[in-house]
Protein backbone atom coordinates (compact mmCIF):
# COMPACT_ATOMS: atom_id res chain seq x y z
CA UNK A 1 0.00 0.00 0.00
CA UNK A 2 1.26 3.35 -1.08
CA UNK A 3 1.76 5.94 2.06
CA UNK A 4 1.02 8.99 2.07
CA UNK A 5 2.88 12.14 1.06
CA UNK A 6 1.02 14.62 3.67
CA UNK A 7 1.94 12.02 6.41
CA UNK A 8 5.82 11.96 5.66
CA UNK A 9 8.05 14.80 6.75
CA UNK A 10 10.65 15.83 4.58
CA UNK A 11 13.06 15.47 7.59
CA UNK A 12 12.03 11.94 7.72
CA UNK A 13 13.79 10.63 4.43
CA UNK A 14 16.16 13.51 3.84
CA UNK A 15 19.69 13.10 3.77
CA UNK A 16 21.44 14.53 7.04
CA UNK A 17 24.18 16.83 7.32
CA UNK A 18 25.64 19.02 4.31
CA UNK A 19 29.23 18.89 2.83
CA UNK A 20 30.56 22.75 2.61
CA UNK A 21 33.08 24.30 0.47
CA UNK A 22 34.20 27.92 0.59
CA UNK A 23 33.53 30.48 -2.35
CA UNK A 24 36.90 30.38 -3.48
CA UNK A 25 37.24 26.71 -3.19
CA UNK A 26 39.10 25.82 -6.66
CA UNK A 27 37.18 23.83 -9.39
CA UNK A 28 39.81 20.81 -8.78
CA UNK A 29 38.97 21.11 -5.00
CA UNK A 30 35.25 20.96 -5.78
CA UNK A 31 35.67 17.78 -8.01
CA UNK A 32 37.81 16.00 -5.43
CA UNK A 33 34.99 16.83 -2.22
CA UNK A 34 32.39 15.36 -4.32
CA UNK A 35 34.41 12.59 -5.24
CA UNK A 36 35.76 12.19 -1.26
CA UNK A 37 32.42 12.52 0.13
CA UNK A 38 30.26 10.60 -2.59
CA UNK A 39 27.64 13.35 -2.78
CA UNK A 40 25.37 14.62 -5.35
CA UNK A 41 25.14 17.88 -4.01
CA UNK A 42 27.65 20.79 -2.07
CA UNK A 43 26.94 23.94 -0.36
CA UNK A 44 29.01 26.81 -1.00
CA UNK A 45 29.94 28.93 2.11
CA UNK A 46 31.45 32.47 2.64
CA UNK A 47 32.80 33.23 6.58
CA UNK A 48 30.29 29.77 6.94
CA UNK A 49 27.12 31.55 5.67
CA UNK A 50 25.43 29.85 3.53
CA UNK A 51 25.55 31.00 -0.27
CA UNK A 52 24.67 28.43 -2.93
CA UNK A 53 24.55 25.00 -3.80
CA UNK A 54 26.99 22.89 -6.45
CA UNK A 55 25.22 19.91 -8.22
CA UNK A 56 26.39 17.43 -10.72
CA UNK A 57 24.30 19.72 -13.20
CA UNK A 58 25.99 22.62 -12.34
CA UNK A 59 29.24 20.94 -13.23
CA UNK A 60 28.04 19.51 -16.41
CA UNK A 61 26.23 22.88 -17.38
CA UNK A 62 29.21 25.05 -16.87
CA UNK A 63 31.93 22.22 -19.00
CA UNK A 64 29.65 22.39 -21.48
CA UNK A 65 29.18 26.64 -21.54
CA UNK A 66 33.41 26.96 -20.47
CA UNK A 67 35.03 23.82 -21.33
CA UNK A 68 38.60 23.95 -20.39
CA UNK A 69 38.25 27.44 -18.58
CA UNK A 70 36.42 25.53 -16.22
CA UNK A 71 39.64 24.80 -13.91
CA UNK A 72 40.28 28.61 -13.39
CA UNK A 73 36.68 28.57 -12.09
CA UNK A 74 35.98 28.76 -8.33
CA UNK A 75 32.91 27.46 -6.69
CA UNK A 76 31.26 30.81 -6.24
CA UNK A 77 31.71 30.87 -10.71
CA UNK A 78 29.79 27.58 -10.93
CA UNK A 79 27.33 27.30 -7.76
CA UNK A 80 23.58 28.19 -8.12
CA UNK A 81 22.88 30.79 -6.12
CA UNK A 82 19.66 30.89 -4.41
CA UNK A 83 18.34 27.22 -4.81
CA UNK A 84 15.06 25.98 -4.14
CA UNK A 85 14.57 25.40 -0.57
CA UNK A 86 12.35 23.53 2.06
CA UNK A 87 11.69 23.51 5.69
CA UNK A 88 12.67 20.24 6.91
CA UNK A 89 9.32 20.43 8.84
CA UNK A 90 7.62 20.25 5.45
CA UNK A 91 5.48 17.49 3.92
CA UNK A 92 6.96 15.28 1.45
CA UNK A 93 4.27 16.07 -0.47
CA UNK A 94 4.67 20.06 -0.71
CA UNK A 95 8.31 19.18 -0.88
CA UNK A 96 7.20 16.81 -4.25
CA UNK A 97 5.37 19.80 -5.91
CA UNK A 98 7.84 22.31 -5.16
CA UNK A 99 10.28 19.66 -7.45
CA UNK A 100 7.51 19.24 -10.07
CA UNK A 101 6.10 22.78 -10.53
CA UNK A 102 10.31 23.96 -10.69
CA UNK A 103 11.22 21.25 -12.97
CA UNK A 104 14.06 20.36 -10.05
CA UNK A 105 15.29 16.99 -8.56
CA UNK A 106 16.69 18.07 -5.56
CA UNK A 107 16.14 20.51 -2.73
CA UNK A 108 17.99 22.06 0.21
CA UNK A 109 16.59 21.67 3.30
CA UNK A 110 16.36 24.34 6.09
CA UNK A 111 15.88 24.72 9.34
CA UNK A 112 15.66 27.82 11.60
CA UNK A 113 18.31 27.62 14.39
CA UNK A 114 18.34 30.82 16.70
CA UNK A 115 17.11 32.81 13.96
CA UNK A 116 19.13 31.95 11.21
CA UNK A 117 18.46 29.57 7.74
CA UNK A 118 20.60 26.97 8.32
CA UNK A 119 21.08 24.17 5.48
CA UNK A 120 21.05 20.59 7.37
CA UNK A 121 20.26 18.60 4.85
CA UNK A 122 19.64 17.51 1.36
CA UNK A 123 16.22 16.21 -0.04
CA UNK A 124 16.56 14.72 -3.45
CA UNK A 125 13.38 13.26 -5.94
CA UNK A 126 14.73 9.58 -5.31
CA UNK A 127 14.68 9.72 -1.45
CA UNK A 128 10.69 10.64 -2.04
CA UNK A 129 10.27 7.70 -4.25
CA UNK A 130 11.96 5.53 -1.84
CA UNK A 131 9.58 6.93 1.02
CA UNK A 132 6.37 6.16 -1.10
CA UNK A 133 7.38 2.55 -1.80
CA UNK A 134 8.99 1.55 1.65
Amino acid sequence: MMKDLTEISVMEIMHRGVVSVDIETSFQEVINTFIEFKVHAIIVTLGGEFMGVLSHSDIISNLKKHGKKIFDMTAEDIMTPKPFTIDANASAKEAAAKMANNHIHRLLVMSSESGKLLPIGVLSASDIIKAVAI
